[in-house]
């Protein structure tokens, strides 16, 4: 009996153990729901305080059953200050996602089984001040957003394998329209608006659906987006794009447009069909547009005579850049008085043998100044450009069996044209551009002759060419272009500039090879001209801006320098720069990326020749090493620093070799990280930056105790007949390697130390005055046997030097006691460094004329005892 009574009490126990969990669940549901709800809440509140305004949540509900669902009912954005009715009310925002997989995955896969909107209602409201309730929102909220942080690298990883979502939509959504300023104003809506999005999914191609009815009882507006296969980073690339709107009247929605738009109202139907390819980002495959819109009757504020705008454009084209294929069925674009039309076929413009089948593409009334007497936003859209005057522009091609002929042709001589800082250009004056192609159908190259016209161009407001209107500038290339298997070639036999009164005449090759990484741009150019004169095409520095750090600019991308290669020579017969005459100018530049360097650099100037091969940097890395050498022959020395600044400061004629490098080239010469050396000659120099014979002279001669004579300024201090010299270049400081002694005809100079690269002097020196200098100082007072040397230091800009710490106690020490002696000895007759020197000779001299009386008065009786003895002995 015990087996019959068990089981029928499990039934009990198992429904018990259900009813339990059941209402575990619904009490855990119903405590979710408001913890929920609360967070919401807090979160409402937040964003309450961010508008300005009240947002409100009804209620937030979850279930389980059927995968993970949350809806939230009854949101509200309330209205603000002194408005009517609330910004936005939503009815229900519902979705159901497949939570167990998105758990299991760790967040990389989602699945959204429906995703809605239900009964969004917005209310646009224009306040009696004229802003609307959609303004203040967009006010506020930019002026409490917070800066831009810098964003963070991408994640190699994808942090989502997989998205889908089933259904996304926004249904029956209303946007009404209420005009406050306006009594009684009856509400305009865009209602009945549906947003649908389908079987959403990475990997796959996505479709966006709106539909609405704007400003009208049913749905007159229809968009459709298709986009390409959805990738991991969820960022779509739209392929096509289907417009359709039935005519609407836009003038209501005119008062809800910003006012800076000044639009009043207008027309507007469209019927239009275009799959973008490659010309959107990421994009790929041809361009093709059918179809077009009309917007007529277009109003703004500020049109000249209540002149109402019509745009329209009726397209029938295809083009494929990769291939290099155009076709235009139909192209007609209108713009109040401006009109494009185009018609033909062009194809294999990228291959050996393009064809052109009647294209012709030609502009009709292009004159942006006329047109913003339609649309007066157009000016200040422009940003201050001026185009006033019909462009004239024309595209034709035609050929047959054997040739095929393309030209482009763009005349703006009509234009008054101003492009603030940049040029201005009175109408009637010369401005063209001509570009024609022939190319052969044996698939042989293309040949292209293409000339520019800048004649009526002023260019002096860009602030750095001086030409004027009426100064010829113009370019002229003539060549050809072939494709060299995947590769293309560019070759340009003839290549004319005309730059004021100088010509320039050259040609050059471009091989073009490989694909994206691995692209390679391989030159060769040569240029040569009689004569180029810089200081005339260019415009001086204003002498406000003399002196002023260069503002900073952006270093260049080395990555655009990639596989770049090539040489291109220059040849001149004269050269003028900066007041510099120069001739025979030979220049060979080698590219290898963004490294350049001077394997040739060699002209004829400052009397003499300099050389910079081996000069060599990298222009798009500042920081790199950088390498500076300079060859010098019998240059005037006065000449060359005229290229470091205005001042005089050393004349002669120099041989010298400089070689500098380092790192951060953009920092200039000056940077101390600068090393190297420059050693040479210096012949029959001179410092101009101080008469140092002169500026010791004189104070020397006002401390003698006698009257002396001063030396006359002469301005400058010769250094000799010849000067070697060498320095070392580092921490931004020129030292001499050894000492400079320079004989100046009046003494010695010997220099030691070295000078700052911005050209402040840190010498030592010594000048020894030589006895002729001390002479004639003296007036004879004192002629010393040997130099007297005086110790100073020369500091100070190297144009405008000091003498510190100069030293005359000894010098005036030494020449008072020369003259000192000089007097004793003439007063007795014999002369010597100092007075001990005069007495010694003086005694040595008695003591001389003693021996020799000695002597003389001995021979005297040895000559008269010789005689006795003769008269004595009879012999």
């Amino acid at each position: 009996m015990s087996e019959p009574r068990t089981r029928r009490r499990w039934p009990k126990i198992l429904g018990a153990v259900l009813l339990v969990l059941v209402v575990a669940v619904v009490g855990l549901l119903f405590a979710l729901d408001r913890i929920l709800l609360s967070q919401a809440r807090k979160q409402a509140a937040a964003l309450s305080q961010q508008l300005g305004r009240p947002v409100e949540i009804g209620g937030v509900a979850t279930r389980l059953w059927g995968g993970l669902g949350v809806r939230v009912t009854d949101v509200a954005v309330g209205a603000g200050e002194g408005e009517p009715l609330p910004l936005a009310e939503v009815r229900r925002v519902e979705v159901k996602a497949d939570l167990l997989r998105a758990i299991l995955t760790g967040g990389k896969e989602v699945h959204v089984r429906e995703a809605v909107v239900e009964g969004l209602h917005v209310n646009v409201v224009k306040l009696p001040d004229g802003t609307t309730n959609a303004q203040r929102v967009a006010d506020r909220l930019a002026k409490g957003a917070k800066p831009a942080e810098p964003e963070a690298a991408p994640s190699k990883e994808p942090t989502l394998r997989l998205l889908r979502v089933d259904r996304a939509a926004v249904e029956n959504a209303r946007i009404a329209f209420l005009d406050r300023t306006v009594p009684n104003a009856k509400e305009l809506a865009v209602d009945d608006l549906d947003v649908e999005v389908k079987d959403l999914e990475t990997g796959k191609p996505l479709e966006l659906v709106v539909r609405a009815a704007v400003l009208a009882a049913k749905q007159n507006l229809e968009l459709r987006v298709k986009a390409a296969p959805l990738p991991a980073s969820l960022e779509p690339v739209p392929e096509e794009i289907v417009l359709k709107v039935e005519p609407i009247v836009l003038d209501p929605l005119a008062p809800f447009l910003p006012p800076s738009a000044g639009f009043r109202g207008g027309r507007f139907q469209a019927d239009l069909s275009a799959k973008l390819g490659a010309a959107v980002p990421g994009g790929a495959g041809p361009l093709r547009v059918k179809g077009g819109f009309r917007a007529t009757q277009l109003a703004f504020a500020g049109q000249e005579g209540g002149k109402a705008l019509d745009v329209g454009l009726d397209a029938d084209l295809e083009a494929d850049a990769q291939a290099g294929d155009l076709r235009i069925g139909k192209l007609v674009f209108t713009a109040g008085p401006a009109s494009l039309v185009g018609k033909g076929r062009a194809t294999g413009l990228k291959g050996d043998a393009p064809k052109f089948e009647g294209l012709e593409i030609v502009g009709h009334g292009l004159d942006p100044e006329a047109l913003a007497a339609y649309y007066p936003p157009l000016r200040k859209q422009m940003g201050g450009v001026v185009i006033a005057g019909p462009v004239g522009l024309v595209v034709r091609g035609s050929g047959g069996e054997t040739a095929q002929t393309a030209e482009v042709r763009v005349d703006l001589t009509p234009v008054r044209l101003v492009v603030p800082a940049q040029l201005a250009k009175a109408a009637g004056a010369p401005m063209t551009l001509v570009v024609r192609a022939d190319a052969a159908q044996s698939g042989g190259r293309v040949r292209f002759d293409a000339a520019l016209d800048l004649a009526g161009a002023d260019l002096r407001p860009g602030g750095t060419l001086a030409k004027k209107p009426g100064d010829p500038l113009s370019a002229r290339a003539a060549g050809a272009y072939r494709q060299a298997g995947e590769g293309q070639e560019v070759r340009l036999d003839t290549l004319q500039l005309t730059l004021l009164r100088s010509r320039l005449d050259g040609k050059a090759k471009v091989d073009l090879a490989g694909k994206g990484p691995k692209a390679t741009t391989r030159f060769e150019a040569e240029l040569r001209g009689d004569r180029l004169d810089l200081d005339e095409l260019l415009l001086p520095t204003p002498a406000s801006e003399k002196g002023k750090k260069p503002p900073e600019t952006k270093p260049l991308d080395p990555a655009a320098f990639a596989g770049l290669s090539g040489v291109a020579d220059l040849r001149l017969g004269q050269l003028r720069m900066s007041k510099v005459e120069a001739r025979n100018v030979t220049l060979r530049v080698r590219v290898q990326g963004d490294e350049v360097t001077l394997e040739q650099a060699r002209l004829e100037a400052f009397g003499g020749t300099v050389s910079a091969a081996g000069t060599h940097l990298a222009v798009a890395r500042p920081d790199a090493p950088f390498e500076v050498a300079l060859d010098l022959k019998g240059v005037a020395g006065e000449e060359v620093l005229k290229l470091l600044g205005d001042h005089k400061v050393l004349g002669g004629t120099l041989d010298a070799g400089l070689k500098l490098g380092g790192k951060g080239w953009k920092l200039g010469l000056l940077s101390e990280s600068v090393t190297g050396g420059v050693d040479g000659v210096l012949k029959g120099g001179a410092f101009y930056g101080k008469d140092l014979v002169a500026s010791i002279a004189a104070p020397l001669a006002s401390k003698l105790p006698f009257a002396a004579s001063k030396l006359p300024e002469r301005g400058a201090t010769s250094l000799g007949k010849e000067l070697p010299f060498g320095l070392k270049i580092a921490n931004g400081l020129a030292s001499l390697s050894k000492p400079l002694r320079a004989e100046t005809g009046e003494g010695a100079l010997s220099l030691e130390g070295g000078v700052k690269l911005d050209g402040t002097l840190e010498m030592p020196a010594t000048f020894s005055l030589s006895p002729e200098l001390i002479s004639k100082l003296t007036g004879g007072r004192a002629k010393p046997t040997a130099p007297i040397p005086v110790a100073f230091r020369l500091a100070g800009p190297a144009w405008k030097p000091r003498l510190d710490g100069l030293s005359l106690d000894g010098a005036v020490k030494a020449i008072v006691q020369q003259a000192a002696a000089g007097a004793l000895g003439r007063a007795v007759g014999a002369e010597g460094a100092n007075v001990g020197d005069v007495a010694a000779k003086k005694k040595a001299e008695a003591e001389g004329k003693a021996r020799d009386e000695a002597e003389r008065q001995k021979k005297r009786l040895e000559d008269e005892a010789k005689k006795k003895l003769k008269g004595l002995f009879g012999r």
